[in-house]
């Protein structure tokens, strides 16, 4: 019986840290506004397949934009890194010289990356 427990417990060991931590993110959204230069936060469900990510899974987010039908994310701007995919957010602070565009993406990444709807970015507040 103990070597079946330990074994089961193996298995769930290795099952979780098999799988891709690839939270969808939930804030920004299509329709959300931003300015350059502000300060936001990406919100992203801390869950995936129904499992709650683990301690020590860390991520980054880099924002991009889309343009036309390109699989380019022209991921130019690193936001943040070293966070902990698990708490289900983070404070970002866009740059100040951001063209704006209605076509932007938050990539959050783990060990794959996640992109946000398209979103738009104004410009910043002289």
């Amino acid at each position: 019986m103990f070597k079946f427990i330990v074994v089961a417990l193996f298995s769930l060991l290795s099952l979780a840290s098999a799988i891709v931590w690839n939270a969808p993110i939930t804030s920004p959204s299509s329709g959300t506004k931003w300015r350059a230069g502000g300060t936001y936060t990406v919100k992203w469900k801390p869950t995936v397949a129904g499992m709650q990510i683990p301690e020590g899974v860390t991520g980054s987010i880099m924002l991009g934009y889309l343009i036309g039908n390109d699989y380019n994310e022209h991921l130019n701007w690193n936001l943040g890194s070293g966070f902990a995919l698990n708490k289900g957010a983070y404070t970002i602070t866009l740059p100040s010289n951001l063209e704006p565009r209605t076509t932007y993406i938050i990539v959050l990444m783990g060990d794959s990356g996640n992109a946000s709807k398209k979103f738009t970015i104004q410009s910043s507040k002289s």
